[in-house]
């Protein structure tokens, strides 16, 4: 069955999948621990469910061979590569499964991670029987996991823990005081037990060692905490068992997929599974109260969508049936927006149609009138005169209030209101049922790295030009879109550059805020879980690996190949603007000495806010040939 003489896969490309990523791994049977590649978010997921099951002694990938180790310096794998052969449409062949390993018992394991839909493809399904029958002759085990049963929730627990398992100089001391006034099985959470050790030590590394300790105890399986139904932060109850308790195993992975059960097609039916049509909305932008009553108003359309009665409905939710049966026809028509408290009810405008038009197309005006400056205007006053001379009656222009209501009006649409601001394409309407940004439990838990330049010119006394574009790199939070770091450069960044924007993303930067006379602080700061990045040189360098996976811990996830839509926050917060005004001073500082003028050639001018985000520059749009002298 195990065909001989493989040297394995070249891992530039794995089964013609190029690698997407690393992650640091404690199961690689060694004494620090060692990256570990992977070609799919699944991938990952999977290797992560075996760092934190305490069945799992060691573990490798299995498509890997001598000459990838030596090439990624890597050490070299003890079971890898592992051919497994197998027999599809009646021609043998060979196959390197994902992963394969050792359990505590010492008998071996072998794991495969993929879509489900895929993974029971015939070619597949022969590959998962021949790796099943080989394991379970060497009495181990096989496992498959899918997008099903790897879940994303639990994922991102994994991932909060893991990047809370680095060592550092006080660690030792301060999880022995831990453990002493932290018994074994006692409910606490993380922030009660810190504020009994404030005293001792700095609140951040005690903080940091509590959940060191707490990820260890998850490894070994002495975490007493649902990781499927909770979401791990500092004020969630935890306890630990002790170290000789049996462990608590995960839900265990199947070793076979089991039959689509066959379904009537009669009964079946091609709309999809969604009971309220139309686009869904995010509730999380509405004050407490507007969300608690959109959420009982969802929840009772459902119902009643599903099947249940409205006198029943209505009785249980406190709405009147009339209320009940008019938000049903509603969603029917508009979507979730209908059971949005005054979400989508519009009074019928008494304005002529004429006015309206005209205050449409002034409001989109790139000049971007103010309402004084729409009411006024002279097309307002050309279409009082055209409608008078059509009706024969006098036309009087419409009051201040109501172009302000008209603005308003125009002001809730998104596509307009793209238009005014010069975007480059319009939002499109919200289609999924949650959101990416929002489904990310914690700050810094997913960050995303980018490179950007900007034209800017600058010139000795002399008249000679230094640069003509300025390179720019920035760390994001995907999930607050905060910024964690930046860095300039005068050419192309290098290696040096974003280990720079590494290490700026880990300290304070009050010293900047206050060196570059920010109106708004920068609290931003810490150790991301995860860093996201495009294929640029820098981010997939060897250095770059050796200091964000080896040396810090940091699980670092590369774009695929051809999807520049990848990189959409990055293209928000752009970089360029958060040039043009927080570092600018920065900036000038840095380069005093030698540059006496820069010229900043016609662009809009941004303003970044650290905390909050892309915000318009309360000054003109445009800014003519910017002249600086410097002192």
């Amino acid at each position: 069955m195990v065909a001989p003489a493989v040297e394995g896969i070249d891992l530039f490309k794995i089964a013609d999948r190029s690698i997407s990523g690393w992650i640091p791994s404690f199961k690689a049977g060694t004494v620090s621990h060692v990256r570990q590649p992977f070609c799919s978010q699944l991938e990952e997921r999977l290797m992560l469910w075996l760092e934190y099951n305490p069945q799992v002694a060691r573990y490798a990938r299995g498509d890997i061979g001598p000459q990838f180790a030596t090439t990624y310096r890597l050490p070299i794998p003890k079971d890898a590569p592992f051919p497994i052969g197998y027999t599809f449409e009646g021609h043998p062949h060979t196959y390197l499964p994902d992963i394969v390993g050792t359990l505590t018992s010492g008998k071996m394991f072998i794991a495969e991670a993929g879509m489900e839909d895929d993974k029971r493809g015939d070619r597949n399904l022969a590959k998962a029987e021949a790796a099943r029958r080989l394991a379970r002759l060497g009495q181990g085990i096989f496992w498959i996991g899918t997008e099903k049963i790897l879940t994303k929730f639990r994922h991102y627990n994994l991932v909060f823990l893991h990047a809370r398992r680095e060592s550092f100089p006080a660690f030792a001391d301060i999880a022995g005081a831990v453990l002493s006034i932290w018994p074994w099985g006692e409910v606490a959470t993380v922030e009660e037990v810190a504020r009994r050790l404030s005293q001792r030590w700095p609140p951040d590394l005690v903080e940091a060692a509590i959940w060191k300790v707490v990820a260890d105890s998850a490894a070994a399986g002495h975490l007493l905490v649902d990781l499927e139904q909770f979401t791990l932060d500092r004020k969630h109850p935890l306890a630990l068992l002790p170290p000789d308790a049996a462990p608590i195993l995960p839900a265990p992975l199947p070793d076979t997929l089991e039959p689509v059960p066959a379904r009537d097609v009669a009964t079946v039916s091609s709309e999809p599974a969604r009971l309220v049509p139309g686009p869904t909305f995010d509730a999380s932008r509405l004050p407490e109260p507007q969300r608690e009553q959109f959420h009982r108003n969802l929840r009772a359309v459902e119902l009643v969508l599903a099947g249940a009665t409205q006198s029943n409905v209505a009785e249980k939710e406190g709405i009147p049936r009339s209320t009940l049966g008019r938000l049903v026809r509603r969603t029917r028509l508009l979507g979730q927006i209908a059971c949005v408290p005054r979400g989508s009810y519009q009074r019928a405008s008494t304005m002529h149609p004429a006015f309206q038009e005209c205050i449409r197309r002034l409001y989109l005006f790139p000049t971007r009138l103010s309402m004084t400056a729409i009411r006024e205007h002279t097309e307002m006053q050309q279409v009082v005169t055209r409608l008078t001379k059509e009706t024969g009656k006098p036309v009087k222009l419409p009051s201040y209030d109501q172009v302000r209501r008209e603005i308003h009006r125009l002001a809730l649409q998104p596509d307009l209101v793209a238009m005014r601001e010069g975007a480059k394409s319009i939002p499109r309407e919200r289609e999924s049922a949650e959101s990416f940004a929002l489904s990310i439990p914690a700050p810094a838990l997913l960050t995303q790295v980018d490179e950007h330049t900007m034209d800017l010119y600058v010139v000795t006394p002399s008249g000679e030009t230094v640069a003509s574009r300025v390179h720019a790199a920035v760390l994001i939070c995907v999930k607050t879109a905060a910024i964690l770091g930046a860095v300039l450069a005068l050419g192309p960044l290098k290696e040096e550059d974003y280990m720079r924007l590494v290490k700026v993303s880990l300290e304070r930067k009050d010293h900047l805020a206050t060196l570059s006379g920010c109106e708004h602080s920068w609290p931003c700061y810490g150790k991301p879980a995860i860093i996201f990045h495009d294929r640029g040189k820098i981010f997939t360098s060897e250095r770059a690996r050796q200091v964000l996976v080896d040396r810090l811990g940091i699980i670092t996830e590369q774009a695929p190949p051809y999807a520049p839509s990848a990189n959409d926050l990055i293209a928000y917060c752009t970089p360029s603007a958060y040039l043009a005004c927080f570092c600018f001073d920065e900036f000038v500082s840095i380069f005093h000495r030698s540059v006496r003028t820069w010229r900043w050639e016609d662009r809009r001018s941004l303003i970044i806010d650290p905390i909050h985000g892309k915000q318009p520059c309360p000054s003109p749009s445009h800014e003519r040939l910017l002249t600086h002298p410097i002192g």
